[in-house]
């Protein structure tokens, strides 16, 4: 792809990423509502930081996220250039926010786990195994600071063989979705090869 296609396919991957956080955002922020008014956040753990505060906050986080990587893509449409770097901020943005999310819903138990996969494969497919990589190891270091939380002081893990199997399953997950995007890839640059090929014999031929 040309420069100025580069720059509008990842502005437009950006915006889809910021619609889908607004989107989780409105779906999360009422359900931990519920947790913390029915009291069922006592259930699952760390009702100790559990409040409407923490909500909030975890609320104002994504807001500003959003605000911000909508304010830079504007800029960029303008100046016709964005910054290569704002796919990694917004990737390690959302894996922040996941780990935020799964503190106070059960932690390494949390049902939001999997979200961890969707942003692996969604930024994976998107940008390729470099990106993909990059957020498989973002991923692992906030799972493993998450479990550290988690465990605090004593640290003896319940089931540490599946921990391991977990974090093994998000690299899993991550070199076959860059290994996919990487093909991907290959074989556009084949297609494009052959039309251009095809184009040139062509106006040989007239």
């Amino acid at each position: 792809m040309q420069s100025t296609e580069k720059m509008l396919w990842e502005i437009r991957n950006e915006k889809n990423k910021a619609g889908v956080r607004w989107l989780i955002l409105f779906i999360l922020v009422p359900y931990l509502g519920y947790l913390l008014l029915t009291g069922r956040s006592i259930e699952i753990g760390q009702e100790h930081i559990f409040n409407w505060y923490y909500i909030g906050s975890l609320a104002c986080f994504v807001g500003i996220v959003n605000s911000t990587v909508m304010l830079i893509l504007r800029q960029a449409l303008v100046k016709n250039f964005i910054h290569p770097s704002i796919k990694y901020l917004t990737m390690i943005s959302d894996f922040l926010a996941v780990a935020l999310v799964m503190i106070p819903t059960g932690g390494s138990e949390s049902m939001f786990f999997v979200l961890n996969f969707v942003v692996i494969v969604s930024n994976g497919l998107r940008y390729g195994i470099r990106v993909s990589l990059a957020g498989t190891l973002v991923m692992n270091l906030f799972y493993i600071a998450l479990i550290s939380y988690q465990y605090y002081p004593e640290m003896q893990i319940p089931g540490i063989q599946k921990e391991i199997l977990k974090l093994g399953g998000f690299w899993l997950v991550g070199i076959y979705t860059g290994y996919l995007a990487l093909r991907f890839e290959t074989l556009r640059g084949e297609v494009e090869h052959y039309q251009k090929l095809l184009a040139e014999a062509l106006e040989n031929k007239s």
